[in-house]
């Protein structure tokens, strides 16, 4: 053999030992950059669908707020029907079965503001609910008036 097969031959060695080295480290295994782009992309699918939850999910308290004060309003007429005076409160509701416990606060978890004869509604009751600040007297209040 010849000095030059010999440098042809291991030239043609290293370039095979170096492709199989090249698909062994493909092989291997994802880097921390894919890594790192995955969980990105995934974190922002998630965000995205966490806020569009949590929207609809408000959205639909003050939808559960405005039926519970129209479902007081109906008791109320209920029981000033039947025994031709205001109820007191709305415990006096829950007690003569005008009304169901689950009704009587807002998705808040607070109890309505309950007012018979009602100043805005001299007919029935005035029926209010804090809203999602909780806080009485602001814009976000929930009134059966205003339904």
């Amino acid at each position: 053999m010849t000095f030059v097969t010999r440098l042809l031959r291991n030239l043609r060695d290293a370039r095979e030992r170096d492709q199989n080295r090249r698909r062994r480290v493909r092989a291997a295994g994802f880097t921390l950059l894919e890594i790192m782009i995955v969980l990105a992309i995934i974190a922002l699918i998630a965000g995205g669908v966490g806020a569009a939850v949590f929207r609809s999910f408000n959205r639909a308290k003050l939808q559960v707020a405005k039926q519970r004060v129209k479902a007081v309003r109906e008791a109320t007429a209920q029981y000033m029907i039947d025994n031709n005076n205001c109820p007191q409160s709305l415990d006096v509701l829950i007690g003569q079965k005008y009304l169901d416990r689950n009704n009587a606060k807002d998705p808040w978890d607070k109890p309505f503001v309950f007012k018979c004869p009602g100043t805005n509604d001299t007919d029935s009751a005035d029926v209010s609910s804090a809203g999602p600040d909780k806080q009485d007297g602001t814009a976000d209040d929930i009134k059966s008036w205003d339904m």
